[in-house]
This record gives C-alpha cells, sequence and structure tokens, in this order.
C-alpha cells in the first residue's frame, strides 16, 4: 500500500501572489496529479498547515486550490486524510475553529483530524496528532503514550531539528517520547531533515530567498515496505545567476526563468553593453521578480516578507544572555505571534 504524504502547503502564501499561484498550479497538475496517477496512490495524508493565513481566505486563492488540487483528488476517488496545523487554527488556544472544517466541507474524500487518534491508513494502523496547543496538550501526549500504533504523524514542534536553514529549535517540545515508533512524519517545519526515526518532510514548494537551493517536495510511503520515498519538485521559485563578462544567456536559459525570483549577482563587469543586454533580456522575460546586485557585500537571502522565524531567532539571540532567557524568549514569541496576526489580518 502506498500513501502520498504532503505538508504544509500555504494555500495563499505571500498575501496570495499570483506568481505563487501559478507555481503551486504547475507542480500539482504536473508533478504530483500524475504520480498521484502512475503510482495508483488511493490515499493522501497531509499533517497541517494546508492554509496559509490563520485569520483569513481570498477567495480567489481558495478556488485555485480547490481547481488544481482538491477537485481532481475527488474525482479520483482518492482519500485524503488532513490533520489541523498551526496555520489552520483562528485561537491559539483551541483547533475548533479551523478553516479546513469551514472551508473544504464540500468534500466528501476529506477527512480533518482536530483531535488525536488512531487511523488506519495504508493498511497500517497511524497515530495521528494535529497541531498541539493549550486546550489538547495533555490528551495529544497521553494519546502518544498510549497508543500501540507503529507509526506516528503530526505537525510538531520538536527540539533538535531546524526550522529554518542554520537554526535548531530549541525551545520546542522533547524528541524522546517517539522513540517508541517505528517511523514519526511531522510537519510544521519546512526544512527537510532526519534524525533517528523522525522525519520531518518539508514544505513541497520553496517559499522564501531562505529556501534556495533546498530540495522542496512530496514523499510516497510504502508501508509493505516501510520505506518513505522523496518526489522533488521540479520547479525552483528562486534563482541566482553570477556574472562575469564570459556569461551568456540562451533563450532556452532564459524561458526556463519564467514566473522565478531572480537575483543577477555581479561579481565583475567590464563590458557595459554585454551587461545591460543581459539586463534587458532579464527584464523582458516574465519574471516574478529581478533584482541585480552589484555590491555583494549585501547580498543576503533575504525578503521583504520575513518569515516568522527569522525574526524569532533574533529575538532568542538578544536574550540568551539573560538568566530566565526561556520565560522571556516565551513571552517575546507569544507577542510577536499576536502581532504578526494583526498585521496579517
Amino acid at each position: 500500500m502506498k500513501v502520498l504524504l504532503i505538508t504544509d502547503q500555504h494555500f495563499g502564501v505571500r498575501n496570495d501572489n499570483l506568481h505563487y499561484v501559478e507555481r503551486y498550479r504547475k507542480f500539482y497538475t504536473e508533478k504530483v496529479l500524475p504520480t498521484i496517477d502512475k503510482e495508483g496512490i488511493t490515499e493522501v495524508l497531509c499533517l497541517g498547515d494546508t492554509f496559509d493565513r490563520r485569520k483569513g481566505v481570498n477567495f480567489a486563492s481558495l478556488e485555485a486550490a480547490k481547481e488544481m488540487w482538491f477537485r481532481p483528488l475527488e474525482e479520483r476517488g482518492v482519500k485524503m486524510t488532513m490533520l489541523i496545523g498551526n496555520h489552520d487554527i483562528y485561537f491559539k488556544n483551541t483547533l475548533r475553529v479551523n478553516s479546513p472544517e469551514l472551508l473544504l466541507g464540500e468534500f466528501n474524500n476529506i477527512e480533518i483530524i482536530y483531535c488525536p487518534g488512531e487511523r488506519l491508513i495504508g493498511g497500517k494502523k497511524m497515530m495521528l496528532v494535529p497541531w498541539i496547543c493549550e486546550e489538547n496538550r495533555e490528551s495529544s501526549w497521553e494519546a502518544i503514550q498510549d497508543t500501540d500504533a507503529e507509526y506516528c504523524m503530526g505537525h510538531f514542534e520538536l527540539n533538535g531539528f531546524d526550522p529554518i536553514p542554520g537554526y535548531t529549535m530549541t525551545h520546542g517540545d522533547d524528541p524522546t517520547p517517539f522513540k517508541k515508533f517505528k517511523m514519526v512524519c511531522t510537519g510544521h517545519y519546512h526544512v527537510k531533515s532526519t534524525k533517528s526515526n523522525i522525519h520531518y518532510l518539508g514544505n513541497p514548494c520553496q517559499l522564501y530567498w531562505n529556501d534556495y537551493g533546498q530540495d522542496r517536495g512530496f514523499h510516497i510511503l510504502n508501508t509493505s515496505t516501510q520505506k518513505l520515498k522523496f518526489y522533488k519538485n521540479p520547479y525552483n521559485t528562486f534563482t541566482k545567476i553570477y556574472y562575469n563578462d564570459d556569461i551568456s544567456l540562451s533563450p532556452v536559459a532564459t524561458k526556463k526563468l519564467e514566473g522565478q525570483y531572480v537575483k543577477l549577482i555581479v561579481e565583475s563587469k567590464l563590458d557595459q553593453v554585454k551587461f545591460d543586454s543581459i539586463v534587458r533580456r532579464l527584464q523582458a522575460a516574465d519574471l516574478a521578480d529581478l533584482k541585480v546586485i552589484e555590491d555583494t557585500t549585501y547580498e543576503m537571502d533575504v525578503d521583504d516578507d520575513v518569515e516568522v522565524e527569522d525574526t524569532l531567532t533574533i529575538l532568542e539571540q538578544c536574550v540568551s544572555e539573560f538568566d530566565n532567557k526561556h520565560e522571556i524568549f516565551k513571552i517575546l514569541k507569544t507577542l510577536y505571534m499576536e502581532a504578526s496576526d494583526v498585521c496579517v489580518t
């Protein structure tokens, strides 16, 4: 039995940016759905954060998600089991008001998991754990402790893993209780990584410049062989071009950049005419964005629309010398998340 695993899809990401909608459409219609057909997949398991914004939805983004992903699955008779993630909930302390239940109720093939519990998926008993918050914390850990399932699927915030490149989580949950499972697959962190039996699957698409150069995609779990296979998203969102006077940029190469965010980083520029020609060619291409960087001292992979974890990393560093740094950081994190929600809505 094969089960497709996907997580942190974040439909509506980057304020419902249309370039991202089209990148998503290309990925689902040309990569994911053909793989489902080829592999004979009948079950899909989503590990949380199906939608991006906690307190609102753009109807155009919602309709695009239904058109490119949810309706094709329904038409194929594919069952989807969907965990609630932290981006799917309206209130921080409860999962009771969540976007998947409110927005996807028309699909009879989708089961929303908002309480921890066991399900038979791919012919195997699996422990399914949605986002752990104040209301369900005790019941979630009891369920994890009491289950005899070999597989655990969730949306966990565990210590010792990288939520973003170069930053390791230290104020999350202890991963020790998960040693009992044969395999743990989880969403939440967008960086794909594995330690022992715990697999952070990573999100399917590159969303920010700090995702540059990192593989994104989805997985298929063969429950008969217990093998987890990664399927790479072939459509990168971000590209860097390092310019010198020896560079050539063919029409074919330019065509492949369509819809991407591109940085043209100037290493050396003696032939101004050639440089201007390259820039004009890129400007004429259908790029999502073009940045020309001539002073590489300031070349950093930072977006105008910065991820929450980037700011949290800075805040944690600022209080690292205090004796009660964990308590202070917890307060700062709560205040920042509240402020982020206000800004988004």
